[in-house]
């Protein structure tokens, strides 16, 4: 194998150290990365964390790798693997330290009450729970309990639009909760966060960051194997367990990333009597192909239909869509 890429990493409790080599490396076209132990005896792998192809999936499995051990306390001998900026040349930002700090509080009676009210929220005005505000933001809301609307601009996330459109209810909700912590939060909050606590904190995000995106990674490599294997779209969506809509713009992703998913496409359009076909690519030619919603009228008509009816229409127009612009591509 040739070595690409090798650092060391050192962890130090009481009077023993560990080291260890992260490394990537090639070996006639085979990538691998992993993670191995440095003792006087001898030097093996201790844990391969990818082997394969795939320089994208290679890259997700070892950034991950890397952040997990960077959470449980090994240190880079060459800093900066995952950040511009060393970090002894760090200097925490202000939302990282109420973060740190917040997570490592027990509030969840308050919290609970805050998810009810954003549910509410959500609701009424038909939109997700998340842009209401998001789960780190109510932490935050049920550890720090701002009493008045200046106190709420000081929680991240709760700039001058969230603070006019709902601090007033929010404040309600928390006025009569007993806090314990004194405001302006940056008088204090520097002083409460360890170092080692903000520097385990931050390598946790990092670790649930890259684990996400290494997730994504695999389930794009076993959505393309199903549909280098014919699979349709109900075999594809219980062997991801995905859900059908997501699935479909999984797969309309892949295709504006250049990869062939024609196959299950094809697969799916055998489906289209020969007039429907054409009422759709002659709407597509007229409306475009941006605004599924226009195509929709133009094709199916303002008649109501059932929610699962309308859902199998839209399916059809994506896959439509999608074997549209492949011809569209080609010409050109």
């Amino acid at each position: 194998m040739q070595v690409v890429f090798l650092n060391q990493f050192e962890r130090v409790t009481g009077q023993s150290e560990e080291r260890a080599h992260v490394f990537i490396g090639e070996l006639q076209g085979i990538w691998s990365a992993g993670w191995r132990v440095i003792d006087q005896q001898q030097s093996a792998v201790e844990d391969l964390w990818y082997e394969g192809m795939s320089w994208e999936e290679l890259l997700a499995a070892f950034r991950h790798g890397v952040a997990l051990k960077m959470k449980l306390g090994f240190r880079p001998l060459l800093d900066g693997m995952l950040e511009e900026t060393p970090f002894w040349e760090r200097r925490p930002a202000l939302p990282q330290l109420l973060q740190c700090y917040a997570d490592s509080q027990e509030a969840e009676e308050i919290a609970a009450g805050l998810r009810v009210w954003r549910r509410a929220k959500a609701v009424e005005e038909k939109k997700s729970a998340y842009l209401i505000s998001t789960n780190r933001e109510l932490q935050m809301l049920a550890v720090y309990l701002p009493h008045t609307l200046e106190e709420l601009g000081q929680i991240p996330g709760f700039g001058k639009v969230k603070v006019e459109r709902y601090g007033n209810e929010i404040i309600e909700l928390l006025k009569t909760a007993e806090r314990k912590h004194a405001y302006p939060l940056d008088a204090w909050i520097a002083s409460a966060v360890s170092d080692d606590q903000l520097s385990s904190w931050m390598f946790q995000q990092k670790e649930e960051k890259y684990g996400k995106a290494l997730a994504t990674v695999k389930e794009k490599r076993s959505l393309l194997h199903g549909i280098r294997e014919g699979r349709n779209l109900e075999q594809l969506e219980g062997e991801l367990n995905c859900p059908r809509r997501k699935l479909l713009e999984r797969i309309e992703r892949l295709d504006e990333e250049g990869y062939d998913v024609l196959p299950v496409v094809d697969k799916e359009l055998l489906e289209l009597t020969p007039e429907e076909s054409i009422q759709i690519e002659s709407a597509m030619q007229q409306l475009g192909d941006r605004y599924l919603k226009p195509l929709l009228r133009k094709v199916y008509g303002e008649a109501s239909a059932s929610e699962d009816e309308v859902e199998r229409q839209y399916e059809k127009l994506r896959m439509m869509r999608i074997r549209h612009r492949r011809v569209s591509r080609a010409v050109v």
